[in-house]
């Protein structure tokens, strides 16, 4: 991952969220997992998928993206990591 997108995610304004197994480096730049939105209060749990109250703004690392998702969104659980 670039340090210019490292940047980007630490002076981000809104919450960030991933949705994959596990990822340490999402743990180190403080992203959350999407199953945390709801505690987050930007969205809640309806029927298995996540539904955005607004726009939530999720990471992926592996694309260095953050996309803004108003759409229901399948969630993937979490893999506890070594």
């Amino acid at each position: 991952m670039t340090e210019a997108f490292k940047e980007k995610i630490k002076n981000f304004k809104e919450p960030l969220f991933y949705n994959t197994e596990g990822s340490t480096d999402a743990y180190k730049l403080c992203i959350r997992h999407l199953s945390s939105a709801m505690s987050a209060g930007v969205a809640k749990l309806e029927k298995g998928y996540m539904t955005p109250h607004d726009i939530l703004y999720l990471v992926d690392l592996e694309n260095e993206i953050i996309e803004e998702v108003r759409e229901k969104i399948k969630i993937v659980a979490l893999e506890f990591l070594p």
